[in-house]
């Protein structure tokens, strides 16, 4: 993994839970790494390290999270998709720089 990659998953695990934030919990628990599907890629390959957000163990593998639920479920149910999220990511550490 290059240094710039680590560094940048680095920031995301800093992040809260953005499903957390959503429902109004705390979201200071910590977060594991998801990697965004499909960004230019087939639906089932992993994306690279600075297409990733961070979710909290329960919304991340959990029966209410991601890998729980599976893609269109987790979607429904937030009513966000991994795209949008990934942007809101980007947007926080785009804030964070300036």
């Amino acid at each position: 993994m290059k240094k710039s990659e680590r560094e940048y998953l680095n920031k995301v695990a800093q992040l809260p839970c953005p499903i957390c934030k959503l429902l109004g919990y705390p979201g200071d628990g910590g977060v594991e790494i998801h990697h965004v599907r499909g960004i230019g890629l087939g639906l089932g390959v992993r994306n690279n390290h600075f297409n990733t957000v961070g979710l909290c163990p329960t919304h991340h593998r959990g029966n209410d999270g991601y890998h729980g639920m599976g893609r269109k479920a987790f979607e429904r149910k937030y009513g966000v998709t991994e795209q949008e999220l990934l942007e809101q990511v980007k947007e926080i550490l785009n804030d964070e720089k300036n």
